[in-house]
């Protein structure tokens, strides 16, 4: 048992992968940003002890994207906005009965837009949303199922539930096992959105994916704005390593490149930045001539835009302003939410409103023909409307003052009038 026990404790410790930690010294700071990687799904099912199929090399990947999300904030911000504007300001229909139904979709209380607005933030987050309907006598219940908590059967007929998958032999009899709809078992039936990803058959994965590190820059970045600056740490040079560093092999690495770079009685200090790539041997070196703090603000500068362009989003809605540009015009976000809505919002829409509607339908017998999302923009579209295009005299005067009278040809736009005065002294002259 003993022997048991040792050996057990052996494995975990080459199981083990030694963490490295952010440093600031006097000579150097190593920063690992190394992500996670989703290079596929697995294909050889036989193997697998359980019936769920794991979603990432560790089964942790949903809890990885959750974690980014709570430490960029622009990362944040653009999920916050895309989320937003997708439930804009609930649903809007002209049937009575479906507005009663919408209102309050389950025990707790929740509207549909309560609802709505939790699948479409997991969409975004993890590339995955899911929905649990409750079928009772006459009608259904929706219920938002936490996305990083789920995990699909092997033969994609049933969805597992686990507050803590991290846990998971620990708590194995807190898992819930749901059927996906159109199965409906002991009342209970689950709708499964994924964003498609060629090569994933199980899961699907969000827009940013591509730019996973740079959601991890741009966290690193605000601890070391906020801890090496305040502590007189400013870098000569920045070397940014593609590689699966152990905390031995790292601090050799550093020693090496210190000799190197900054050669005997030299002052210069290094930012060791550690990441994931193709080429596990590759190695770039970044010279920084200027000292200046500000400088290592144009890393934060990239990453906003790269994490942006991931998105598919527009800087004009992050804030975002235009090189050479004081703001962002009116115009101009306009014209941003225009593009978004287009090519992001009224997709990703439809995609988790179609499911809604057919469910609707069939499992409460009531026409969802005209069920839609009210879509609610940044800004007012009415500062590009000319009033007296639009408004006659005696509209604009009440809106001055609605105890003002009206007055003559007070039912003609104000363009109308000027132009009837100026044909009137016209023809006297």
């Amino acid at each position: 048992m003993l022997n048991q026990k040792n050996q057990n404790q052996k494995q975990k410790k080459q199981k083990t992968k030694p963490q490295i930690k952010s440093s600031f010294g006097a000579k150097y700071a190593f920063v690992n940003l190394s992500t996670p990687q989703v290079h596929s799904e697995v294909k050889d099912l036989d193997r697998l002890r359980e019936d769920w199929m794991p979603f990432g090399k560790d089964n942790l990947f949903p809890q990885y994207l959750a974690e980014l999300k709570r430490q960029s904030s622009t990362h944040r911000s653009v999920l916050a906005q895309k989320t937003t504007f997708t439930t804009g300001g609930g649903f809007s229909t002209s049937n009575e009965q479906l507005k009663d139904f919408i209102s309050n979709v389950n025990a707790n209380g929740e509207s549909l837009k309560d609802c709505f607005k939790k699948l479409a933030d997991d969409y975004y987050t993890y590339g995955n949303a899911f929905l649990e309907g409750v079928v009772y006598d006459g009608g259904v219940n929706f219920y938002h199922k936490d996305a990083s908590t789920a995990r699909l059967s092997k033969n994609k007929k049933h969805v597992y539930f686990n507050p803590d998958w991290a846990n998971y032999k620990r708590n194995k009899e807190k898992t819930q096992r749901i059927p996906v709809y159109p199965v409906i078992a002991q009342s209970r039936f689950i709708i499964h959105y994924k964003d498609y990803e060629s090569t994933f058959n199980f899961y699907g994965l969000p827009d940013y994916v591509a730019a996973l590190e740079h959601i991890a820059i741009d966290f690193e970045i605000g601890k070391y704005n906020h801890t090496a600056f305040k502590n007189g740490f400013s870098p000569s040079a920045i070397v940014t390593v593609n590689g699966d560093f152990g905390e031995a092999e790292a601090e050799k690495f550093v020693e090496t490149a210190k000799d190197t770079l900054t050669g005997s009685g030299n002052n210069s200090k290094i930012l060791f930045l550690v990441k994931n790539g193709d080429d596990a041997n590759s190695t770039d070196v970044q010279i920084i001539n200027n000292k200046e703090d500000g400088d290592f603000l144009d890393l934060q500068k990239l990453t906003d835009q790269n994490i942006i362009t991931a998105h598919r989003w527009q800087p004009a809605l992050s804030g975002i302003v235009s090189s050479g540009k004081m703001n962002n015009t009116g115009s101009e976000i306009r014209i941003a939410y225009d593009l978004a809505m287009s090519t992001v919002i009224r997709d990703t829409t439809n995609i988790l409103l179609e499911p809604i509607k057919r469910v609707i339908n069939s499992e409460v017998g009531i026409d969802t023909q005209d069920l839609t999302v009210v879509y609610e923009p940044p800004i007012s579209f009415l500062a590009d409307i000319d009033p007296k295009q639009v408004l006659t005299v005696n509209e604009q005067r009440a809106m001055l003052n609605k105890d003002l009278p009206e007055i003559k040809d007070g039912e003609l736009l104000i363009s109308d009038r000027q132009f009837i005065r100026v044909e009137k002294t016209t023809t006297t002259n």
